[in-house]
């Protein structure tokens, strides 16, 4: 170990308990929203509209590209007038707001023709998908960069990926038996009520960082383009690179996290779903949190390599259920090292993102995240999923479509899903290449602007 990287252990600049309170309510309180959208959005439509792959594809589409265009818009909005504050606070409530909207399907098999369904209920979750980008891609992500610095990026990040995790480990313990029991309306009021609760708590406790400042010297929409701009992508290079990275672990993921529930219970034949699927987030998150603390403590350099191996190695025993059986075995592990590797990967390069993010330009920096990392890999699984669905097709029988009517003329989720989640995963190591490379330098010239 060098006198560099111990330097930062030894001074990692601390957040206090304001920033501390921000960071893990709205961090929190913003997953179990986008857990609501990810999982349980899809496992509705699979549920209670149709379990075609068309249909789940449609709406983690839209909301993709409705979700990106809210972040470009909104991030240079709050750039250019340096203000984070009222997006995140005033957002979270109108996200809670449109959520609780999806009350109004109601609980069962929806009544209505499935296309109209389809397309009422994908048009809900762009306007919700859009304000909760803008509150939490867009200003609430930027606000991280604008508090945090290289010593302490490490575990925020970390900290900040876990959420996902344990947002879904509290919905399966307090609200997914609301689900199970045909209960949707319910949850989606509680839900969307407890996103409107984190907004307004936030009016009491949520602060800028006093050394925000408003963008000035150009038109609101070259702040628009500021990250899409040919010169400079070429002057910030390496946050695109970091954000490829991300990309190909967050398509790991998104191949086959959209049906997740379904793939464990129809597909595993495992009805107690909540015990594997909990046992994974439970373990990935403390594994997430131990990796953010060495990730600090050794530098982030060492970690790139060993945990995109881990992810591809995840996809693999999890695919192997298909051949050797033992579902709940392979699952849990193969689902806990793809889930535990994707947490750390996305912590790795978000942090690596922030160090190369020019000053007074968080927000921009966040909508081209936004652009790399979620709209691509949820654009580009829609596109593979249903390929990969109908290629390996898995046919129900009789038993299953008398359970779940919702199959009638439709495909069972088949295995080769979390291959293509390891394959993918292939493609992290040529852009951890390039971070890698320049992590030493880096950390050298962070840590000397901050006098260290």
């Amino acid at each position: 170990m060098d006198k560099t990287e111990t330097t930062v252990v030894q001074k990692a600049t601390p957040l206090g308990g304001r920033a501390w309170a921000s960071l893990l309510i709205f961090g929190f309180v913003g997953q179990m929203a986008w857990m609501v959208e990810n999982v349980y959005f899809a496992t509705f439509i699979q549920k209670n509209i149709t379990a075609a792959g068309w249909a789940t594809s449609a709406t983690v589409a839209a909301s993709a590209v409705a979700a990106a265009l809210a972040t470009i818009f909104s991030a240079a909005w709050s750039d250019r007038v340096g203000r984070r504050r009222s997006f995140v606070c005033w957002g979270y409530i109108l996200w809670g707001v449109t959520t609780a909207a999806f009350a109004l399907f109601g609980n069962g098999q929806v009544t209505m023709a499935v296309g109209l369904a389809v397309t009422l209920f994908v048009v809900m979750d762009c306007v919700m998908s859009a304000i909760g980008s803008a509150a939490n891609d867009a200003a609430f992500s930027a606000w991280v960069t604008d508090v945090t610095d290289v010593t302490n990026r490490g575990v925020v990040d970390i900290v900040l990926s876990i959420m996902p995790i344990l947002a879904l480990v509290v919905i399966f313990a307090g609200f997914d038996g609301m689900t199970t029991s045909g209960n949707w309306t319910v949850f989606f009021l509680v839900l969307g009520g407890l996103t409107t609760v984190a907004g307004l708590l936030g009016l009491g406790i949520f602060r800028d960082s006093p050394a925000l400042r408003p963008t000035t010297g150009s038109t609101y929409l070259r702040d628009v383009a500021y990250a899409f701009r040919r010169e400079n992508i070429r002057a910030n290079k390496m946050i695109y690179v970091c954000f490829l990275g991300m990309m190909f672990s967050g398509l790991a993921m998104q191949l086959w996290q959209p049906y997740m529930i379904s793939l464990v219970e129809v597909t595993l034949g495992i009805e107690n779903y909540i015990v594997p699927i909990g046992i994974v987030v439970v373990i990935s998150a403390v594994l997430s949190v131990l990796a953010g603390k060495l990730m600090d403590k050794f530098g982030k350099e060492k970690f790139y390599y060993p945990v995109a191996l881990i992810q591809v190695l995840g996809g693999l025993l999890a695919y192997a259920i298909k051949f050797w059986g033992h579902p709940m075995l392979l699952l849990c592990i193969g689902g806990t090292m793809i889930m535990a590797g994707n947490l750390a990967m996305a912590g790795l390069f978000t942090a690596a993102s922030r160090d190369y993010t020019p000053e007074g330009r968080a927000g921009a920096s966040q909508s081209v995240k936004m652009v790399i990392y979620i709209m691509l890999p949820m654009v580009l699984g829609s596109v593979i999923d249903p390929w990969i669905i109908r290629a390996a097709a898995m046919e129900p029988t009789a038993e299953i479509l008398a359970k779940y009517p919702s199959y009638a003329g439709s495909y069972l989720y088949p295995y080769e899903l979390f291959l293509a989640a390891a394959v993918a995963a292939v493609f992290i190591l040529l852009p951890a290449w390039f971070v890698r490379r320049d992590a030493r330098r880096l950390r050298a010239a962070k840590l000397e602007e901050i006098g260290q």
